[in-house]
């Protein structure tokens, strides 16, 4: 057993240094291929200037004064003759042999392997998450719904919220359910809530989705006495963001929803009785009336229609079994 050992720990020790270095290579070779593969200027490439991009891109260089790009980087200093290959590298040797590859373009100069070359500029704080948001995790970058070489004003390739059902036709769908919240009618857009260049939860504009929501319904934010539990972890836990069947944007219609948490009152659950002063089953003591319709009516009757003030209140509930939080008022 002990020569055993010997041999085996030999082998390991034998297999242990190629096997490292055939991983490390592996993981060198997967890493430096997509680098390879992007394309762009090859490292010996020169800058040339901007006129020389113009005797073959004569219809970009005519428009492009008037362009974002062209006003703003027209006026620093160190891309002074060059505006071109500010964003598109230098273009030496993409002159000489004509081959698109040889310089960047809109298709090879995004990857997840190097930085977003108008993140060396565009350096504003709505675009510190960009790296982690959701759109560059899916392969969706700038120049995705960015134009460049367009008039000033005019750099998104369609207007929100046409641009962005692109990709997301599901919610497109959304909004023109009967209840939704009003982009298809003008009043929101997708940039009223969602943070597009990334954002530190959920996509949404805020830190706290909460915090987002009650931008606009500050009515439901309290802080109230008597709190809805729902209502102080996640709106969304009754309501759909975009649009829903039901009313009020909410996940089920009443009393469904409410019966995913809450049991029903004891008076619906009663087997229907057609007379008064009976004591009930799951209410000891108490004397009760019901009739053959108790159970129906619950099913067809909303909670808020007692229970208004569900998102909270200050003011305790009249019931006294509820000890006040029955949201009556």
């Amino acid at each position: 057993m002990e020569e055993g050992g010997k041999l085996m720990k030999g082998y390991s020790r034998s297999i242990r240094g190629p096997a490292v270095v055939g991983f490390v290579t592996l993981i060198l070779a997967l890493t430096a291929f997509p680098l390879a593969a992007l394309g762009g200027p090859p490292a010996d490439a020169e800058y040339i200037g901007s006129e020389t991009c113009a005797d073959c891109h004569d219809d970009v260089a005519e428009s492009f004064g008037g362009t974002a790009h062209g006003l703003l980087l027209g006026k620093v200093e160190k891309y002074e003759g060059k505006l071109c290959e500010s964003c598109h590298g230098p273009g030496s040797v993409h002159a000489e042999e004509g081959d698109a590859e040889l310089i960047w373009t809109g298709e090879t100069m995004f990857s997840s392997n190097r930085k977003s070359p108008c993140l060396d500029c565009h350096t504003g704080r709505q675009f510190y998450d960009w790296q982690f948001s959701s759109h560059m995790t899916e392969d969706v970058n700038c120049a995705s719904c960015h134009a460049s070489h367009v008039p000033a004003g005019q750099v998104l390739k369609q207007s929100t919220p046409e641009l962005c059902y692109d990709c997301h036709s599901d919610v497109r769908a959304s909004f023109y359910m009967p209840s939704h919240h009003p982009v298809v009618e003008g009043k929101l857009d997708c940039q009223s809530c969602h943070g597009i260049h990334g954002s530190g939860n959920k996509f949404a504009v805020g830190q706290d989705v909460r915090e987002q929501c009650f931008s606009c319904h500050a009515d439901k934010e309290g802080p109230f006495i008597f709190e809805h539990d729902p209502s102080n972890e996640d709106c969304s836990i009754c309501h759909l963001p975009h649009g829903s069947v039901a009313d009020n944007l909410l996940v089920q219609s009443e009393p469904t929803l409410c019966l995913n948490c809450h049991s029903m009152h004891f008076h619906a659950t009663i087997p229907g009785i057609d007379n008064d002063g009976f004591e009930a089953p799951q209410a000891p003591g108490r004397q009760l009336s019901s009739t053959y319709d108790s159970f129906k009516r619950s099913f067809l009757t909303k909670c808020t229609q007692c229970h208004t003030a569900i998102h909270g209140t200050d003011q305790p509930a009249q019931g006294i079994s509820s000890g006040g939080t029955g949201f009556t008022r």
